[in-house]
């Protein structure tokens, strides 16, 4: 992993002295629009249901559902792929997959709030080096755990970030000096934002600033070729919009869906994540819902104002138009919210793309994609081949590109979760789930859309499965995915239907953070900057963990300190934490027994105190005998 992120980062250099001569010559440079949302389920989306029997399309009930025009005429007027994935269905480390390339470890940011690697190099700054106006507006969480954090110093290619937003989800912006800023307040220290919905209207709405601005740089830029990136924090909760789009949808009635019924804590997978207290979701509420759908209606608005523009002045035959999002949401599927597993509804995403006279209208690839492929493709799709770094995505621009109008090889493609809890191999069909919580699961996604049937014990579909984990495996391998190092092969026999050699992935008592090389610098004093973070649902209520955290020191300020902090963020003041100094260059190893109490949520961050910089060589959590 060393050798791969340190030769992603020096291939900068190489960008840099091709300049803006490496386009010269050559035809009109297409523009690039990404416009990106965030925890947004692909069947609030027209053009998906379109292409689903009436039981998908409507899993809330017959006719629930929001209209999307101008998003679905991307589709129409463009392509559509129907199995596209995020690389981690969470946050930040599937936006790291989409602007790098790289799969998240590799990135720095394979689980919330890690920043991205200082030198990585992504799609943007190949596009700026190659003489690209480039912008970023919105949400970007790539930047550390800063909140909200307008414009962070680290650019990672977009030349212009004064209405980028590293974290948090606000629902009214202004804006303020050269950037934005909130309306409302902000509790920092409960981690509570405070404003009045009531208020906002259709320029402060952070939807319509946001793309507002967007709007603006593009108007200023239009002279040149442009790429732009707006990120809407929405459908993302809470789930709060503004009127219309608040009424919009209050007489509409949501039924359960059928998987929610259907779910029982004997039935579910273990990696699910329904069983104890107030983990599984058994009724809708119905408000939420129809505010989120309030919040895809207001979003679909604003990208026709987006396509109008546009349109209107002339940019829409040479702009590529993309509209995708971070990772889905469940909205009571299998009995849970939100997202972190690889049911259909979390790590499917949407992708259109729009290019008229290159993409033919109406295309339907069908072939499994990832996030990971977005930076190759889109590159390539561009004419930009020269001085790229080095991407573990595949270009399948020629899948986009060309007279075909359906698009079905197969292809598998591999998914993790953030804190390496399972890992998935899925190809147009089928879906192989491995992990140590469970036996592994393998979907059939046409005989049993809904993720009922675990198809890994019939013996017909042996050949199936072998063929996903070898493939999973070989790409983990290729990858260096390290959730190899922390299990390997448990090896089973006996029991018909069942293979005698499973792959089980990551082990269940313990598992490895391995940092590739890269150092956390605390800048700031009085700040308690994170290197790692271990997340809250490795660790269970009355448990001890044996930590064993293996460090180098950087060098570190008059008064800092390193620290592990293991806390519970719900009651903050019930923490345990260990300081410690030390002179730059030295090494040493931290090992603690951690006691977590009877509430849930507790998590482990290692890092600075005020200013200095710790590499992470290793750290192990453990659960005690």
């Amino acid at each position: 992993m060393k050798r791969r992120s340190f030769n992603r980062i020096v291939s900068a250099a190489g960008i840099a002295a091709i300049g803006q001569k490496a386009l010269a010559g050559k035809a009109k440079q297409p523009n690039l629009l990404i416009i990106h949302t965030d925890e947004h389920n692909f069947r609030t989306l027209g053009c998906y249901r379109d292409l689903m029997g009436e039981d998908q399309a409507y899993v809330w009930g017959k006719g629930v559902k929001v209209d999307t025009p101008h998003i679905d005429s991307l589709a129409r007027e463009g392509a559509i792929a129907t199995s596209y994935y995020a690389a981690s269905p969470v946050c930040t480390p599937s936006r790291a997959a989409l602007v790098s390339g790289l799969y998240p470890v590799h990135a720095g940011s394979p689980s919330n709030d890690m920043p991205m690697h200082d030198g990585l190099v992504t799609f943007a700054d190949v596009l700026r080096r190659n003489g690209y106006a480039t912008s970023y507006v919105g949400k970007w969480h790539l930047d550390g755990d800063a909140k909200p954090g307008f414009a962070p110093a680290r650019k990672f290619g977009f030349d212009d970030n004064r209405y980028m937003i590293n974290r948090g989800h606000w629902k009214l912006l202004k804006k303020e000096g050269n950037t934005a800023n909130f309306i409302g307040s902000f509790n920092a220290s409960r981690n509570q934002y405070e404003f009045n919905i009531g208020e906002a209207d259709e320029q402060s709405f952070t939807t319509d600033f946001l793309c507002d601005r967007a709007i603006e740089i593009m108007e200023r830029d239009k002279t040149k070729p442009f790429c732009v990136m707006v990120s809407i924090p929405d459908p993302h909760g809470p789930n709060h919009v503004r009127e219309p789009y608040a009424s919009m949808f209050k007489d509409m009635h949501f039924l359960n869906p059928r998987t929610m019924d259907a779910m029982t804590e004997e039935t579910a997978p273990g990696w699910v994540g329904i069983k104890g207290k107030n983990a599984a979701a058994d009724e809708l509420k119905q408000e939420q819902m129809q505010w989120y759908f309030g919040m895809v209606k207001c979003i679909d608005d604003n990208v026709g104002k987006i396509l109008n523009y546009l349109e209107s002045q002339g940019l829409d035959g040479n702009t590529i138009v993309v509209f995708s999002s971070d990772h889905g949401d469940l909205m009571g599927e299998h009995r849970k919210h939100n997202k972190g597993n690889p049911y259909e509804a979390s790590a499917k995403i949407p992708f259109l793309i729009r290019w008229p006279g290159h993409i033919p209208a109406g295309k339907v690839v069908r072939s499994a994609q990832c996030n990971v492929d977005f930076a190759p493709m889109a590159l390539s799709m561009m004419g930009v081949t020269n001085g790229l770094p080095e991407f573990h995505g595949t270009d399948t621009s020629s899948d986009y590109l060309g007279s075909r109008g359906d698009v079905a090889e197969d292809r598998i493609v591999y998914l993790t979760h953030a804190a390496s809890k399972w890992v998935a191999a899925i190809d147009r069909r089928y879906k192989l789930v491995l992990s140590t919580m469970d036996d592994p699961w393998l979907f059939d996604l046409k005989n049993d859309p809904d993720e009922l049937i675990n198809f890994h014990t019939h013996p017909e579909y042996r050949q199936i499965a072998e063929k996903l984990q070898d493939e999973l495996v070989a790409q983990m391998e290729r990858y260096e995915e390290p959730a190899l190092e922390k299990g390997g092969l448990i090896y089973k026999t006996g029991g018909a239907g069942t293979r005698e050699v499973q792959t089980a992935l990551p082990t269940t008592d313990g598992y490895l953070i391995d940092s590739g090389g890269h150092a956390m610098k605390g800048t700031k004093k009085g700040a308690w900057s994170r290197a790692v973070t271990v997340p809250a649902d490795r660790f269970e209520p009355n448990c001890r963990y044996e930590l064993e955290l293996e460090w180098e020191s950087r060098g570190l300020d008059d008064g800092a300190a390193f620290f592990a902090n293991f806390l519970d963020p719900k009651n903050k003041k019930d923490k345990q934490t260990e300081l410690w100094t030390t002179v730059s260059g030295e090494t040493g190893v931290v090992g603690k027994t951690l006691k977590t109490t009877n509430t849930k949520g507790w998590t482990l961050h290692v890092g600075v105190r005020d200013v200095g910089e710790i590499l992470v060589k290793s750290l192990k959590v453990k659960k005690a005998d």
